[in-house]
């Protein structure tokens, strides 16, 4: 190609062709619609301005050469081709890397959900335009008709003494390079350094890394010196942060009891997830205190703390109204008496005074009704009663989560509700002869107290006025349940029962077990 063949590419026609687009182009940079689409699709109008602005020089020179051919004897000067080849090139190196900017921007908005304001480090971006440039100028070279590799050889040594001189610098610069281009760490990542240094990644340099600490102070670590130590990636605010911490509770305890205690106290908690679900095991009891792990999730990592202390005051606060304390290390010797621990999961008479279905009894009635229960414990995630199934009893949880669901007419299940101590179910099929509407699925392990038929029937001889009481609560649990099935959009045959024929259901079953 000749030096100055891309000069000669122009003439009247094409300056008439290009006119009216880079015209329109121009025009619509300077509103403020463009502004807002720019945001949007940053991609779309860096590559509109990859075409656009190397358009626009060509154009330029162009009316600047028939302007001076207008001029009577006037000529374009010698140096004129050689300014339109370097602006050219360079025009277009700088777009170019403006387009690898914005092209790195819409990836990383596709992978994380949305667009972050510096989705490179500042070493990449600074990398990328002087990549560019570096590019267009050797473009620029070799259109002028000068030999690439010779320049390469001559400027050879220098390069090699200059490398020597800034081994060090040239170390942090790979390092930054490297860091960068791996992915490992990113622009609002939180690290933990070997040494214990801990802050939110603001930039990453060609020199080093800034990390802005929790008392607004700011780390400023050499490239080569992150690079070679272990670090911790705490990752960003869209990354769910699952730390696990240990409780030590006493051996008296039995420890089906301290594991409910603890599940209760992490459900409790309203700045945890509840998916993934939270982890409480027993980890060690082979050694007195018993040592207890919560497994829990927060929704990032600065979260944690607000989460942290707000499970530590819940397991307090359970801890301490079952009459239990988390057992402490103490490294001394005291001759006090020890208090004796009186925790112990509450008893099947207590649990069925706390009951308002059996409020108004007398202990001699609520003796009688415990005498005739049973208490059953459930493992967590095993199934207490299937949709579907009928069971003459009623059934009084005491400890645990109980996650109730409801299948709908297309099949799906639908959750319904959270049952926790102090909640009962059973009450529908034990006097409707109905199938359960509900399947009930221990969240936690689980204890309750289940109450069958026959006490309810001498319940109900000697307080013949709960019947309407336990009327009402049966007709609003198949109120709930069928507003429930009816979320699906699906329409549903009116329910055929009133809580007139409910009563009538109640009395009728007392007078067929006498």
């Amino acid at each position: 190609m000749e030096p100055t063949s891309l000069y000669l590419l122009f003439d009247h026609q094409l300056t008439a062709m290009l006119a009216l687009p880079i015209a329109v182009w121009i025009i619509a940079k300077n509103l403020p619609v463009w502004a807002g689409f720019q945001k949007r699709c940053p991609l779309c109008t860096a590559v509109l301005d990859l075409c656009m602005a190397p358009l626009t020089v060509v154009l330029a020179f162009a009316v600047l050469q028939a302007g001076v051919r207008a001029i009577p004897g006037g000529s374009p000067a010698a140096w004129f081709p050689f300014l339109f080849n370097l602006v050219l090139c360079l025009i277009t190196g700088w777009y170019f890397a403006r387009a690898i900017d914005a092209f790195m921007g819409a990836k990383q908005t596709s992978k994380q959900g949305r667009r972050l304001s510096n989705p490179m480090s500042g070493l990449i971006r600074r990398l990328t335009y002087g990549a560019c440039l570096f590019f267009g100028i050797g473009a620029f070279v070799w259109i002028q008709g000068y030999s690439l590799t010779g320049m390469w050889v001559s400027t050879g040594m220098a390069t090699a003494l200059a490398a020597l001189a800034l081994q060090q610098t040239l170390s942090d610069f790979f390092a930054g390079v490297a860091l960068s281009m791996e992915g490992s760490i990113r622009i609002g990542d939180y690290l933990r350094l070997a040494d214990g240094i801990e802050g939110k990644v603001l930039d990453i340099n060609w020199r080093s890394t800034w990390l802005l600490d929790w008392d607004n102070s700011t780390h400023i670590v050499p490239n080569a010196k992150l690079a070679a130590q272990g670090v911790k990636n705490l990752h960003n605010e869209r990354h769910i942060y699952r730390p696990w911490y240990t409780v030590q509770i006493s051996a008296e305890i039995d420890p089906r009891f301290a594991k409910e205690l603890l599940f209760e106290a992490v459900f409790r908690c309203k700045h945890l997830l509840k998916y993934p679900a939270p982890v409480v095991r027993l980890t060690d009891g082979s050694t007195v205190p018993y040592t207890y792990m919560i497994w829990v999730a927060f929704p990032n990592y600065p979260a944690m703390f607000r989460g942290r202390e707000e499970l530590y005051r819940e397991i307090h606060n359970v801890l301490k109204r079952a009459g239990a304390a988390p057992s402490a290390s103490i490294q001394e010797w005291r001759t006090r008496k020890a208090e004796h621990v009186t925790a112990e999961p509450p008893t099947i008479p207590l649990a069925l005074k706390s009951q308002d279905l059996f409020s108004t009894l007398d202990d001699e009635h609520i003796n009688m009704i415990a005498l005739a229960s049973t208490q059953l414990h459930y493992d967590a995630n095993s199934t207490i009663l299937l949709e579907g199934d009928c069971r003459d009893a009623l059934d009084i949880i005491t400890s645990g989560v109980v996650e109730a669901r409801i299948k709908l007419p297309n099949g799906a299940l639908l959750y319904a509700a959270e049952l926790t101590a102090g909640d009962y179910f059973g009450l529908v099929s034990m006097f409707t002869h109905q199938p359960s509407f509900f399947e009930y699925t221990a969240q936690t392990d689980v204890t309750l107290v289940r109450v069958n038929m026959e006490c309810m029937q001498e319940l109900l001889q000697n307080y013949p006025e709960l019947a309407d009481y336990y009327a009402s609560i049966i007709k609003q649990r198949i109120d709930d349940a069928e507003l429930l099935q009816m979320s699906s959009l699906v329409s549903e045959p009116e329910s055929p029962y009133s809580l007139n024929r409910i009563k009538k259901i109640i009395r009728k079953r007392l007078k067929k077990q006498a």
